[in-house]
């Protein structure tokens, strides 16, 4: 990732450049683009959709929520916000004109230089600060903090804008005409009962500190492997900007903690996630679940894994973003009606949350399984989407488990002494620091589960490799 991309005011700066070239293509009628025949009705559908993101961004951001920075200061300053640094948006149109700009970056056409070294960002950060976001820029394009603290980047120009706006026109067609949903469920898998399997959510960002958690995650595997236990590694969704197939390809598949030599002996799944659906999921669907890793899945986006005591359910929740998309509540209902093992859920959006505001968090998952719910037949749930470590105590179900801190950068905004809030029984608070320590961020990690017969033995790891937090689930 590039951090100018990263950067709220550098990229809505982009996009009203973009929207004056869509304006020109538009009125012109224009035909063709970047890889794509486009028609002039892309264009115009185009404008239309970046125009409503304008529109909403210049009103509210549509970044991480619920990590503003705290207050706290540092000879007399204050951290930057969130969308300065680390300005991921939920809105699937700004994140495929992030997408677009990459691409074109990235090309030699543009003339871009990218520098392989994080930006100076100013007096206060020392030469060794380590890579917290991306160790990526645009060379000549270094950061500066204005007088309220907020970090910001010299004017730039895109060159061969018709490229980048063609490409993000492109792109919302692909929104707008998702592939299609695979109504049935990959073939059941059976595990053994000593089993492992790692799991890891939103961490396809494929910046440094996600490459860390797969080196963690992969020493897991090795270990596994070396002691003939079988292994799995599920990821919760999410790879960014917006599921192009490149950004699997770049970000994804070189990092993934399975190598393909060992792709007989440890299994690779991976749920889908809003953002793997903002260019259509086609990226999802027909290149990573096509890699010869994913090959148990089937190119379907639910499956089955159970032993003798555990039965392991993986949903999408993202092709009807934070929904279920049919059958799978009924495929729920009929698997667990025909097999008694306990139940895990995995999930890419949350069942709930007592972070994020909004009462729709959740309420589609929770409305089309309510009867399964009602009869305590789902034991167990592992979430993402939120870039949180949490382990809840909640009703709804006996272990419900928040893993979405795989490789998003956000702020720690709690401190270690700060008591939880209501239903949270454990929160992982580690952060670490610029030079400066102006800002916390919070560490990286995933969970390892160890199948023990009628128990699973969970071991909460972050991005060092460091265990910070174990639990038996029975």
């Amino acid at each position: 990732m590039i951090a100018q991309l990263l950067n709220r005011q550098f990229v809505l700066e982009q996009m009203e450049a973009i929207q004056e070239q869509l304006m020109e293509d538009v009125s012109q009628q224009r035909y063709g683009g970047a890889e794509a025949s486009l028609e002039p009705r892309d264009y115009e559908e185009a404008l239309a959709h970046v125009d409503r993101a304008i529109d909403q961004e210049r009103r509210e951001s549509t970044g991480q929520p619920s990590f503003a920075p705290d207050d706290r200061r540092r000879d007399g300053e204050r951290p930057a916000e969130l969308d300065d640094f680390a300005f991921l948006s939920r809105d699937p149109i700004v994140s495929i004109l992030q997408s677009a700009l990459e691409q074109h970056l990235e090309r030699e056409e543009s003339g871009a230089e990218l520098i392989q070294a994080e930006p100076a960002d100013d007096h206060r950060r020392g030469n060794n600060a380590p890579s917290v976001v991306t160790d990526l820029s645009l060379k000549d394009y270094e950061p500066r903090r204005d007088p309220s603290g907020r970090r910001v980047f010299d004017r730039f120009s895109i060159t061969d804008i018709g490229w980048v706006s063609s490409k993000v026109a492109e792109g919302i067609r692909l929104f707008r005409s998702r592939r299609p949903f695979t109504d049935k469920p990959a073939p059941p898998v059976e595990i053994n009962d000593g089993a492992r399997i790692i799991m890891v959510g939103d961490w396809g960002s494929g910046i440094p500190r996600a490459q860390k958690v797969a080196t963690a995650m992969g020493y897991e595997v090795r270990a596994s492997l070396n002691r003939n236990q079988e292994v799995h590694v599920v990821h919760l969704g999410d790879v960014y900007y917006s599921g192009w197939a490149y950004e699997y390809r770049k970000r994804f598949l070189p990092y993934w903690p399975v190598k393909p030599e060992h792709a007989a002996r440890a299994g690779s799944w991976c749920l889908n996630g809003n953002h793997d659906m903002y260019s259509g999921g086609y990226g999802y669907f027909d290149t990573l679940l096509k890699d010869p890793r994913f090959a148990r899945q089937g190119q379907a986006s639910f499956f089955r894994l159970f032993n003798k005591h555990w039965q392991i359910l993986g949903l999408d929740t993202a092709w009807d973003d934070n929904g279920l998309k049919d059958p799978q509540s009924s495929w729920v209902r009929d698997v667990l009606e025909k097999n008694r093992q306990k139940a895990i859920m995995l999930t890419h959006h949350q069942l709930f949350s007592v972070f994020e505001d909004g009462s729709d968090v959740g309420i589609v998952l929770r409305d089309k399984l309510q009867p399964v719910l009602d009869e305590n037949r789902i034991h167990t749930a592992f979430f993402g989407h939120e870039h949180r470590c949490v382990l809840y105590k909640s009703g709804t179900v006996k272990y419900a488990r928040l893993i979405g801190h795989g490789g998003v950068p956000v702020y720690m905004t709690h401190g270690i002494e700060d008591p939880y809030p209501p239903l949270v029984s454990y929160e992982y608070r580690k952060y670490t620091t610029s030079s400066f320590g102006l800002e916390h961020w919070a560490l990286f990690g995933f969970a390892v589960l160890d199948f023990d017969g009628p128990r699973i033995h969970v071991r909460y790891v972050d991005e060092d490799g460091d265990t910070h937090k174990k639990e038996t689930i029975e």
